[in-house]
């Protein structure tokens, strides 16, 4: 199947179709695919899957996702509830092998396969050499959202007659939730999120492959112009610098309970010496059929206690000794304190934070990300508010 937009832009494959991945089509103009201008499609499967079992004795929780090879998700325990993002693919003999991941860290590794439906089965293992079997499930329990998964990869050339012309590429991932889970009010509350957090779209959309189709269409189009304001004598040794490229995908760091939340990722290169990724997060309770918010979770007055904690484990990920200036010789910040931020998640066992590039940190820092156990907090947590449970 063949999508085309006002602007003649060609999209390959089969978007409408849940859970399919469209891939390997180039844009042309009007005038060529009004000539009737093919190119191969190629329509891979992807899927959302919850796995749910053992490593050794620990109960842990994989939000697994699969589209064209790769295959990538979120990895919890239940002793600490902390996500740990993973991402892999099947090695020469079949077995997909997962490594999960902590500030961009290898820290655990999985190596198993499906040897039926719905179950994957295999080895763990950690940075300490300690190995463990494991046996996971495929499984929903009440409370446990479905997704569909939708993607689309593409890129435009600044100029077509040119084998070496610079290019942009887009590469999006989409989670889309099924309707057959969710009553009508639900449904409208994460799709509404969904299109205004992903790529902060402000037009309001019920249909995964228009989201993609704008989003795509939005970054291709200024590309277009910047190239129509160069000279094919400006690329140079500037080349690189021409190659934009424009990345927006999703993670599941809690599906239990009702209670969902959602990271947005978003990476952009534009020109420069280096891209620049963001990650906004949402947390959504759909018994009470609303976005969390720091005050639906925290007793009033909670900021000052909050804030420390959050320096406590700031010192602790960043090795900065008690007392030193978290902006000074030992620190990483720009200012002498940590100041609280809006974007947060939870899980069953705790709530994290991440503080985006340049937010309160230099560029090389990088992204910051700190997660706190409710058991440490108890005291400022609102009195009889809902928390998830680990399954």
């Amino acid at each position: 199947m063949r999508l085309e937009n006002n602007k003649g832009l060609l999209i390959c494959g089969g978007m409408l179709m849940a859970g399919l991945l469209i891939s390997g089509c180039h844009h042309k103009n009007k005038k060529n695919s009004d000539q009737g201008a093919k190119r191969p499609e190629r329509v891979i499967p992807a899927y959302y899957k919850n796995f749910q079992g053992t490593v050794g004795s620990e109960k842990v929780t994989l939000q697994l996702i699969k589209y064209s090879e790769r295959y990538e998700g979120i990895f919890l325990d239940d002793s600490t509830g902390q996500p740990l993002s993973l991402a892999g693919s099947k090695d020469s003999s079949g077995q997909l092998v997962l490594v999960s991941y902590y500030r961009y860290n290898p820290v655990d590794t999985f190596v198993g396969k499906f040897p039926q439906p719905g179950v994957f089965q295999g080895t763990f293992s950690d940075t300490a050499g300690q190995h463990a079997p494991f046996t996971l499930q495929e499984i929903y329990p009440a409370g446990t959202i479905h997704w569909n998964v939708y993607t689309l990869s593409d890129s435009l050339s600044l100029d077509s007659a040119k084998h070496s012309s610079p290019m942009a590429r887009v590469r999006l991932m989409l989670l889309w939730p099924k309707e057959k889970s969710l009553s009508a009010g639900q449904s409208s509350l994460l799709e509404d999120s969904l299109v205004k957090n992903y790529g902060s779209l402000d037009t309001v959309l019920r249909d995964p492959a228009k989201v993609l189709r704008v989003v795509e269409d939005t970054f291709l189009t200024q590309y277009k112009k910047f190239g129509e304001s160069l000279r094919s004598s400006d690329y140079g040794t500037m080349a690189a610098t021409f190659n934009w490229q424009f990345n927006v995908s999703m993670q599941l760091l809690w599906n239990a309970g009702n209670i969902v939340s959602l990271a947005f990722k978003n990476y952009q290169y534009t020109g420069g010496a280096h891209g620049l990724g963001n990650t906004t997060l949402k947390v959504f309770d759909l018994k009470q059929g609303k976005v969390l918010r720091l005050k639906d979770i925290f007793k009033p007055g909670y900021e000052h206690i909050l804030q420390q904690v959050l320096e406590e484990h700031l010192r602790m990920a960043y090795d900065i000794p008690a007392g030193a200036p978290l902006n000074g010789e030992a620190g990483i910040l720009f200012d002498k304190h940590l100041a609280l931020t809006k974007n947060f998640y939870v899980t069953g066992k705790g709530i994290g934070f991440i503080y985006n590039p340049y937010e309160v940190a230099p560029y090389v820092v990088g992204e910051i990300e700190l997660y706190v156990p409710f058991s440490e907090i108890t005291d400022i947590l609102m009195p009889g508010v809902y928390m998830p449970q680990t399954p």
